[in-house]
């Protein structure tokens, strides 16, 4: 009886206890479903962690990325450049067995003209500055907005033909064919190789051999970096597939990227008076 009594009072007031509210319930309720869904991202990511080093062990080495180009360029800035211009010069071809043009890297430089002591002298200026005139046919560039590049971070290439002509290195024509689209098509392929391998470059400017009309301007081909970033993360083939091109043939292979990609500019020097050096200005060409 007087445990009955004793325990009276602790029976009563766990029995009078009020109940948990429904906001109590609603909390532990969100908090339970919490914990229920970080163990389970848990276990989720364990069972991603054995899967893939399951993977690894059955499969040590994924296959390697197939290389950007099958020739590879070795050895200095200037090594590398002299093997992509004999590279890519040997691929064109005037005839079987004849080179379309050479070509050959070198320094940016104009001609200018000095007093000596017998008279006047020709000389070769080095270019300090390239300067490029926007084409302004689209309406969204004004005449004088130039976009400028440093020589230093710029590889020159020349190409020289074999012509009969008295036109000094001109370009050998073939039963009437042109052979621009054919130029225009190497001086990108000579772009590609320079840009992706020749460390230090930004733009090319490959010069083309002057035409049959002795009045028209000179004119090059250039390319920079962000013209054809996309091209350099692809393999080489996706853009140019390298092989070998007569100037006789029907249609030039890849000729929607050399359209794109291939701009010709004429070329003007102006000396600069600072130091006498010369300023390369390259402009849109018509139709180019």
């Amino acid at each position: 009886m007087a445990e009955d009594v004793a325990a009276g009072p602790a029976a009563r007031a766990e029995v009078e206890k009020p109940a948990a509210t429904r906001a109590e319930r609603a909390h532990s309720s969100a908090y339970y479903t919490r914990f229920s869904l970080a163990y389970t991202v848990l276990i989720m990511l364990a069972v991603a962690g054995v899967a893939a080093l399951v993977l690894l062990l059955l499969h040590p080495g994924a296959p390697p990325s197939p290389p950007w180009s099958k020739f590879v360029p070795t050895g200095s800035a200037l090594d590398m450049e002299r093997q992509i211009a004999t590279k890519v010069s040997s691929e064109y071809k005037a005839a079987p067995g004849s080179l379309l043009v050479t070509v050959f890297p070198g320094p940016l430089q104009a001609p200018g003209v000095v007093q000596g002591s017998n008279g006047p002298q020709s000389v070769q200026v080095p270019v300090s500055l390239i300067a490029v005139q926007p084409d302004v046919s689209t309406g969204r560039h004004e005449q004088g907005d130039f976009t400028f590049f440093q020589p230093d971070s710029t590889v020159g290439y020349e190409m020289c033909g074999f012509s009969d002509s008295q036109q000094n290195c001109a370009a050998p024509s073939a039963s009437g064919a042109n052979p621009e689209p054919l130029l225009r098509r190497e001086a990108l392929e000579l772009a590609l190789y320079t840009l992706r391998y020749v460390p230090g470059t930004n733009a090319v400017v490959t010069y083309l051999p002057p035409t049959s009309d002795p009045q028209a301007p000179a004119r090059a081909v250039f390319i920079t970096r962000n013209d054809v970033q996309t091209n350099l993360h692809l393999q080489l083939a996706r853009t140019l597939k390298p092989q070998q091109i007569l100037l006789t043939a029907l249609q030039v292979p890849d000729s929607g990227h050399v359209g794109a990609l291939a701009r010709i500019f004429t070329t003007s020097y102006q000396t600069l008076p600072s130091d006498g050096t010369a300023a390369l200005t390259l402009t849109p060409a018509a139709g180019g």
